[in-house]
């Protein structure tokens, strides 16, 4: 079935289970490019994430999803109408890595979840580098994205959702460069760093607050060197 068909037909559906689980309230889509690449960068506390994000979203938008989702007779092929695309989670995934970058350099909006899996307890985890490696590669801004309440219609560990009788919230922050992320440092630390700053642009975003201040970083101050591992992540239980 063609995306163009399937998208206001997917938008319909989940608007109207919105309405019936608490409803849906979306913040910031002002700050979401209409035209050129985008990386959408969320939060992930529930599976129900991606197609809430997704009509959300003012424009269309690429889904980098674990590949068991699409082993399921069901889910497996909407998720590839509504544009999704298969990652192996835990490795090194080249090509769907190339996938991103490929759809980023062509215009598409990419979501990817920076965290690399779901949260179990819902509180903002590590940000991988990965993700800032293919905002960097692509040369696109990177919109940090928060979803609040996603947890209580569809909990971790859990296949039905529920009503949660309040509103679920998506948050869209003002675009940011990986060159104001890093601080202009350059190498393995250039990642950390922009990770670690990604965080805090997240947490910012759950707490409704301005950024965190991106001030310059002096490249001859000392930083501390830990191993970079940007698309790996421990194994999820």
């Amino acid at each position: 079935m063609p995306y163009w068909l399937i998208r206001p037909i997917a938008w319909v559906l989940f608007q109207s289970l919105y309405l019936l689980f608490g409803g849906l309230k979306v913040e910031g889509r002002e700050n979401v490019p209409q035209t050129g690449g985008a990386l959408i960068t969320p939060n992930h506390i529930s599976d129900s994430d991606p197609p809430t994000i997704a009509i959300a979203l003012p424009r269309a938008c690429w889904v980098m999803a674990k590949e068991e989702i699409f082993a399921m007779k069901i889910v497996g092929p909407i998720s590839r109408w509504l544009h999704g695309f298969p990652v192996k989670r835990y490795t090194a995934d080249r090509p769907a890595l190339r996938r991103a970058e490929e759809l980023l350099k062509s215009g598409e909006a990419v979501m990817i979840f920076p965290e690399g899996k779901l949260s179990e307890d819902g509180k903002l985890q590590p940000i991988l580098p990965g993700s800032l490696l293919i905002a960097r590669s692509a040369n696109v801004p990177i919109i940090p994205t928060v979803v609040i309440g996603t947890d209580l219609i569809i909990p971790y560990g859990k296949l039905i959702p529920r009503p949660s009788f309040r509103k679920t919230i998506v948050r869209f922050g003002p675009p940011v460069t990986v060159a104001e992320l890093t601080g202009g440092i350059k190498g393995g630390d250039a990642l950390r760093v922009g990770a670690e700053r990604l965080h805090g642009m997240l947490l910012a975003l759950q707490n409704n607050q301005p950024y965190p201040e991106l001030a310059a970083i002096d490249p001859a101050a000392p930083t501390t060197k830990t191993a970079i591992e940007p698309f790996e992540t421990p194994n999820a239980s």
